[in-house]
């Protein structure tokens, strides 16, 4: 018994040492953080730390966190590509379906890596549906890396602890009950998550969230490692943010002219033609008895906020506009709009960090947005106008 007890206990520490050989390996072997990653909207930045934590020690580094609209850079005027020889690294750090329980998790888990540093926030409309983040979409950018990192971070308030556990139990149920399938993310780490989210009593589980922590870390490596490696790391020029902003409208409708010809909503072509066109009669009033008044992303924006806070992020909140046009057609009317854009405006409001760049006038405004939802040509010069002096005013 002794000597099996004792074999086992061997196994244990080699395995042990392997994996802390592979971790100091990885560690070593990191690359620096090329800057042409930045205008990449991975999967492993939104999912993972190492990639936004480099991203954010950058010189003149900008991080925008953002969902589909992000994916818009064939718009001239997408900050990707405004920004990409003036020095200034605007990195973008989303995808589609990332809202504001995905980006509190992301923020939250950096800390210190991103106190004190200036970052821009978008909100999309499309977002406030009466049952929030659909479970499936929440599953595909879950991180449980960076829950189980704010878990074990003392100094993040319980309350927000809880709230981040109670949200991912409740969309594990739903998962669970819309799929039938149970989410891969019911791990040993998750414990913690459920103890939180139930009692409270995560000091019990954590030495286990400890173990996976450290093991999703030592994965988040491998994958920024693969990842950055894969783009060439070239010095940035030096800052120069001095732009002819009628030029640049006029470039920008010179290209929304090019890019919107088939259709009177102003919306691209291709989207148009693959989205709209053939089913244009059938979009008429579908959208009659839709509400954004209440929404479970309402308080999920404050979580998220509320961590901003926590680490003492200057925030440009981009409230971004919806169609007029096609909102009329669909049914979702201006009443029912305007009550939208004023309770995100008053939470934005609630918190001195926060600088709200309201676009929400705009939604007649020919070019504003390209589709039926995403900004375009004119909306995100509007953006970039506003980063210029917001990155001036630090």
């Amino acid at each position: 018994m002794r000597r099996a007890l004792l074999a086992a206990l061997a196994t244990v520490l080699v395995c042990a040492l392997a994996l802390a050989a592979v971790r100091w390996g990885l560690e070593a072997a990191m690359p620096d953080y090329p800057a042409a990653l930045s205008a990449e909207a991975a999967e492993e930045k939104i999912t993972g730390m190492w990639l936004t934590e480099q991203a954010a020690e950058r010189d003149n580094s900008l991080l925008i966190f953002g969902s589909s609209e992000l994916k818009t850079t064939d718009i001239c005027t997408h900050p990707a590509n405004f920004f990409a020889d003036t020095g200034l690294q605007v990195d973008l750090i989303g995808r589609g379906s990332c809202q504001s329980i995905i980006h509190a998790m992301a923020i939250g888990a950096q800390g210190e890596a991103l106190r004190g540093r200036q970052i821009v926030l978008i909100t999309a409309p499309q977002s406030y549906v009466p049952e929030g983040i659909a479970s499936d979409l929440f599953m595909a950018n879950y991180s449980q890396q960076q829950l189980l990192d704010i878990l074990g971070d003392e100094t993040i308030p319980d309350d927000i602890k809880t709230y981040l556990s109670a949200r991912t139990q409740d969309l594990f149920d739903a998962y669970e009950a819309d799929t039938g399938l149970t989410p891969e993310a019911y791990t040993a780490g998750d414990l913690l998550s459920t103890a939180w989210a139930e009692d409270g009593a995560a000091a019990l589980l954590a030495p286990y969230g400890a173990a996976a922590e450290w093991l999703l870390d030592t994965r988040d490596l491998a994958e920024a490692k693969d990842l950055a490696e894969d783009f060439p790391d070239e010095a940035p020029a030096a800052l120069n943010l001095a732009f002819d902003w009628d030029a640049e409208l006029e470039a920008a409708l010179d290209q929304a002219a090019e890019m919107v010809t088939n259709n009177d909503f102003y919306m691209q072509d291709s989207y148009y033609a693959t989205y709209i066109g053939a089913k244009l009669d059938q979009q008429a009033g579908k959208d009659a008895a839709l509400s954004y008044e209440t929404s479970p992303e309402y308080d999920d924006l404050r979580c998220l906020l509320d961590l901003c806070s926590l680490w003492d992020l200057e925030v440009l909140f981009v409230h971004v506009p919806m169609h007029g046009a096609w909102n009329d057609f669909t049914g979702f009317d201006a009443g029912r709009r305007a009550a939208y854009y004023q309770a995100v405006r008053e939470i934005a409001e609630d918190y001195d960090n926060v600088t709200l760049l309201d676009l929400t006038g705009y939604e007649y405004e020919p070019y504003f947005l390209c589709d039926t939802m995403h900004l375009g040509w004119k909306g995100w010069l509007a953006v970039d106008r506003a980063i210029v002096e917001f990155y001036h005013a630090a």
